[in-house]
């Protein structure tokens, strides 16, 4: 069952593929340079016997790799999992007018189809004399062209994950990767008794999805947070160790598992190596094995529902702090545990306990006192002067360092709720905006819906640090939640 499974697979991806179809006028309307025509000889055809679409590209690709053109193409290109095969004679001469500016320097942005030909080639070794030249040439392709067209970003940093392992290369090239930076944050955090607390928020940023860059909280007490973070973070592992089966990292980010691979997904891949029994070890938490030609990686696979489960942790640490400290602009928990909202407030009251002791026992010297004192000194000196010493010539006095600053206060926010910055016309626009209500009234009512939304938008912009309409006066998604906690339906 699984082999007649992996055949149908292997027919789906390898045989019955969308191809374009080249008009046969295209063809004839002008002169086609003779290695074109090589080219199209190796095509299946009347003469040719079957081959598949991979095997044609790869013939087609070492004839072509050195070949250089300069037509003037003009027009877009079409095509799903391009090759050589499937463009016209006019896309193809300006495919490789395209490439031979390309490697001499001159990197112009391109059709989509373009830009994965050529990356096509390179995982496949065409027109490279080694794979660590192929790799660097992916490597630059990326950081240029990725800056002028971003849609190939997301395929192009996948296979070169896997161009490392399939060719063997240093596993340190991934060192900065946004892949293996998250594999190794998540490994710290598997060992995070024998870690310090910067190496542990280190690793927490980057794995959250982004609750700590858009929380006012946060930006305004980043320090008391990061305190409290670590020492949830610590009693929560030490938690699950204690009680459960799976570890705190395997509850949120998942546990070790081999899963099927097809190395260079959705590309056009020839599998020049024709490896049969391999190993590479990219990480401990990520290996890739072949075994009789079939493929499989060791990663973690993340349990249903954890997406998003560590920074849902965060806002509820924030939402905590927020209530014990009176902060003005309450947040929405978004745990509902009972152990580890248990473990949070505990934590929190600790931590603010300590800080409070700690600042009682802080001696405060107000420099804007001194002046008084010395006033007060000279005042009884004086009462407490003989006639002889009153007689004598005084000495001039010292000289005194200016009047300080009287110790700065924080000013207190003024009370009351959210709602109060904005006028009653833009709390029931955010009404009618936020729970689908008729904002046909705006008008009616003499109101101009872009002066509302401005309006909003510039008062709640101290709470967000952006604007929570946008251009269309719709709420922005990411903050819909958090707007519905300031008005209510």
């Amino acid at each position: 069952m699984k082999r007649m499974k992996t055949s149908a697979e292997w027919f789906r991806s390898t045989v019955f593929k969308e191809e374009a179809i080249r008009p046969g006028g295209a063809r004839s309307a002008e002169p086609v340079p003779p290695m074109i025509r090589t080219a199209r000889s190796l095509e299946n055809g009347r003469y040719q016997s079957w081959q598949s679409r991979e095997a044609v590209f790869m013939k087609q690709g070492k004839l072509l790799a050195g070949y250089e053109d300069d037509y003037d193409f003009q027009g877009d290109v079409r095509c799903y999992y391009p090759t050589y095969q499937a463009l016209t004679n006019r896309e193809l001469r300006g495919y490789f007018s395209w490439r031979t500016k390309l490697r001499k320097g001159d990197i112009r942005k391109a059709p989509l189809p373009f830009a994965f030909l050529y990356i096509y080639e390179l995982i496949n070794q065409i027109g490279v004399a080694e794979p660590a030249e192929g790799y660097r040439l992916l490597e630059s392709f990326r950081d240029a062209y990725g800056q002028l067209d971003e849609r190939v970003l997301p395929y192009l940093q996948r296979w070169m994950e896997d161009y490392i392992a399939y060719y063997g290369l240093d596993a340190g090239l991934l060192a900065g990767s946004p892949q293996m930076l998250r594999e190794q944050s998540i490994s710290l955090l598997e060992q995070i008794e024998g870690q310090g607390d910067a190496q542990i928020l280190s690793a927490v940023k980057l794995l959250s999805s982004g609750w700590l860059q858009r929380s006012k909280y946060y930006s305004a007490y980043p320090d008391d947070m990061d305190k409290v973070i670590v020492r949830v973070l610590r009693r929560i592992s030490a938690h699950y160790a204690a009680r459960c089966k799976k570890g705190m990292v395997e509850q949120y980010f998942g546990s070790m598992a081999q899963m099927q691979l097809r190395p260079f997904d959705t590309a056009v891949f020839c599998d020049p190596l024709k490896r049969k029994d391999y190993e590479y070890v990219l990480d401990r938490q990520w290996v890739y094995r072949c075994q009789n030609g079939f493929w499989s990686v060791s990663r973690r696979a993340a349990p249903p529902g954890s997406a998003g489960k560590l920074d849902a942790l965060l806002k509820t640490i924030d939402s905590v702090m927020r209530r014990q400290t009176g902060y003005r602009y309450p947040v929405q928990a978004r745990m509902n545990l009972k152990w580890v909202l248990r473990i949070i407030e505990e934590e929190v009251q600790s931590f603010l306990a300590g800080k409070k002791a700690a600042e009682e026992k802080k001696v405060v010297i107000r420099y804007g006192q001194l002046s008084r004192i010395r006033q007060d000194a000279a005042f009884i000196q004086e009462r407490l002067l003989t006639e002889e010493e009153a007689d004598m010539p005084e000495e001039p006095p010292l000289p005194q360092p200016p009047p300080g600053p009287e110790e700065p206060v924080s000013p207190k926010e003024p009370a009351g709720e959210e709602g109060a910055l904005l006028s009653p016309a833009e709390y029931r626009l955010l009404q009618s905006l936020l729970y689908g209500r008729d904002d046909s009234w705006v008008q009616k009512e003499g109101y101009m819906l872009s002066v509302l939304a401005d309006g909003i938008n510039e008062k709640l912009y101290d709470i967000f640090q952006d604007a929570v309409l946008d251009e269309l006066s719709r709420p922005v998604k990411d903050y819909m939640e958090d707007l519905k906690e300031m008005v209510h339906p």
